[in-house]
């Protein structure tokens, strides 16, 4: 369901219009099925709209937003989407200056989209385990002792680095505390 895109261009492509956006997260949120996000009962009604629903049993009015990062905002899911894509495209990440200029949105909603998505990515289901075939590796990375000042030579203060790579898929990093 999730496709990968190289550029921004085809990730507009893929997404022509809001509803289209819409409908992908609807889809990913209710791959197992429809549910209420406030009181879990498959029991959902759906609108003319095709944006609001209603729950049968709580009677609440919700979209398909509530519960997830993108709740209480009123910035386009086309424009989350494509926020979400210059924030992992770029290796050194993106300012919330440049992002606001990028998506055509105040600094201040940059800031806090920036901030919600990297909130996001510190949860578990953001960080699901690797799957299939997966290959490790660590190393040390600090300088060489004849290279220090002599203060420093000596001291074991070499960094530890641990990365996993999933065959064909994800890699992940990270620094251990020694």
């Amino acid at each position: 369901m999730l496709k990968k895109f190289n550029s921004l261009y085809e990730l507009f492509e893929a997404f022509p219009d809001e509803q289209s956006a819409i409908d992908h997260f609807r889809a990913i949120r209710w791959k197992n099925g429809e549910f209420c996000p406030y009181c879990k009962s498959p029991r959902v009604m759906h609108f003319k709209d095709k944006r609001t629903h209603k729950c049968s049993d709580c009677r609440q009015r919700f979209s398909i937003r509530v519960g997830t990062i993108f709740e209480g905002t009123k910035l386009p899911l086309r424009k989350w989407f494509a926020a979400i894509w210059l924030i992992t495209s770029h290796k050194k990440g993106v300012a919330s200056t440049t992002l606001a200029k990028d998506l055509k949105i105040t600094q201040k909603s940059a800031w806090f989209v920036l901030h919600r998505l990297r909130h996001a990515a510190r949860t578990n289901s953001f960080n699901a385990p690797l799957k299939g075939e997966v290959e490790a590796d660590e190393s040390f990375f600090g300088g060489k002792d004849k290279n220090k000042h002599a203060s420093k030579r000596g001291k074991d203060d070499k960094a530890v680095v641990i990365g996993m790579l999933e065959r064909g898929g994800e890699l992940r990093t990270t620094k251990l505390d020694t």
